[in-house]
C-alpha cells in the first residue's frame, strides 16, 4: 500500500486500495483478514499532502463467548497530513503529522491502516448479544449436582 508522492496531482484526488495481502501475512494478527478496502481521499497542496481515508476491512474472529468462527467487518477513518517541510511537525501539536525526507518519494500507508483496523476490534468480540454456541458452551460447564447443603449458608453471608 505504496503511495507514490511525486506522481500525485496538485489539488483533490482520490484512490482506492484492495489489497488485503499485507495483513494476510502479518504474524502478529490472531484472526484471518479476507477482504479490505481503503478508500483514500488526497489534498495536495504544495509540500502537503492531506489525506482522508475510510477503511473496511472483514474477516474471520473467533468469537470470546461460543469460541467459534465468525465473519465480521471492521470500519475506521484515517486522516493524516504528511509533509516535506519539517516547520509544520514543530508548529502543530494533536493532529497526525508525519515529516517525509526530501528524498523519500513514496509512502506506505501499511502501518496506518493496520493501526487503524486493529484499534476498532472491541475488547470483547462476540459473534452476536445471543450467541447460540456461548450459551451452550455455559451449559456444559454448569455443575449437574446441587452444592452440598453445608456450605449453602455461605452463600448469603454478606447480603444484609
Amino acid at each position: 500500500m505504496k503511495l507514490v508522492l511525486n506522481t500525485l496531482p496538485r489539488g483533490k484526488s482520490e484512490q482506492v486500495f484492495d489489497s488485503v495481502a499485507q495483513l494476510q501475512h502479518d504474524e502478529s494478527i490472531e484472526w484471518k483478514p479476507l477482504r479490505l478496502e481503503l478508500k483514500l481521499g488526497i489534498d495536495r497542496q504544495g509540500q502537503n499532502f492531506y489525506l482522508n481515508g475510510k477503511i473496511s476491512c472483514t474477516g474471520l474472529f473467533i468469537c470470546q463467548s461460543g469460541m467459534e468462527e465468525f465473519e465480521d467487518t471492521l470500519e475506521s477513518n484515517l486522516e493524516v497530513m504528511l509533509t516535506f517541510d519539517s516547520k509544520y511537525t514543530e508548529e502543530y501539536e494533536g493532529d497526525e503529522i508525519i515529516h517525509i525526507p526530501a528524498h523519500k518519494a513514496e509512502f506506505d500507508l501499511y502501518p496506518l491502516v493496520h493501526d487503524a483496523v486493529l484499534l476498532t476490534i472491541p475488547i470483547s468480540h462476540r459473534c452476536g448479544s445471543e450467541c447460540k454456541a456461548g450459551e451452550a458452551l455455559q451449559k456444559k460447564i454448569q455443575a449437574d449436582v446441587e452444592p452440598d447443603e453445608r456450605w449453602a449458608k455461605l452463600k448469603d453471608m454478606f447480603n444484609e
